[in-house]
């Protein structure tokens, strides 16, 4: 076959399989945990004004009153996690409730905090990919404690901190958030740093 000819039949055959539709792998966002995980945690808040003798006005659900919250995992199904909540507070009662995740950021809707809970995402994902349960985009994969950690922060001009998250099972490890509440008219300025702590758990 002449040199030339076979040029345009290679550049033909090539240009066919680049204009013609290719199967993109489609992303699976799949839960790392199973029915009968539990994972409890420590949570406070931290708050600091810019005066002294000022009183903070702080919400009874944040008054440090919680002495561990416990996330037991009841099922998973597809991309949604099913779990229940367990509130021990400092007085030895509690409180419990139901709650559902939905890992796939494709299927999830407007954000609000009060709807997540604890952030909790897919899992095995790398930096880049997006957790709308806490608002972030992961910076890197590390390891700590022996374990994958993947690994996010950020720093806005009044919110800045840091979260990481089981590589493996997709649930928070630890969490620090400092906000900053300013009233323009008193010039009162607070500042509230919540930290939220993985302290017990028998999925590893």
């Amino acid at each position: 076959m002449d040199k030339k000819i076979q040029v345009i039949v290679i550049s033909l055959i090539l240009f066919s399989w680049l204009a013609s539709p290719h199967e993109v792998p489609k992303r699976n966002w799949t839960p790392g945990v199973l029915s009968g995980d539990f994972f409890t945690y420590e949570m406070y808040g931290i708050y600091t004004s810019n005066r002294s003798n000022s009183s903070i006005n702080i919400p009874s659900f944040e008054r440090n009153n919680t002495d561990w919250v416990k996330i037991t995992i009841i099922s998973v199904s597809d991309s949604i996690i099913s779990q229940v909540y367990t509130l021990h507070y400092a007085g030895g009662s509690e409180t419990s409730f139901s709650f559902q995740t939905e890992v796939n950021p494709n299927n999830q809707g407007t954000f609000k905090i009060s709807d997540k809970g604890v952030p909790i995402c897919a899992s095995n994902l790398k930096a880049g990919d997006c957790i709308p349960t806490a608002e972030v985009t992961l910076n890197q994969t590390i390891i700590r404690d022996s374990r994958e950690t993947n690994y996010a922060s950020w720093n806005v001009r009044d919110d800045w901190g840091n979260i990481y998250f089981d590589r493996q099972t997709g649930m928070l490890l630890e969490l620090h958030r400092t906000h900053i509440f300013a009233n323009k008219v008193t010039g009162v300025v607070v500042e509230k740093t919540d930290v939220v702590r993985l302290i017990q758990t028998n999925s590893w």
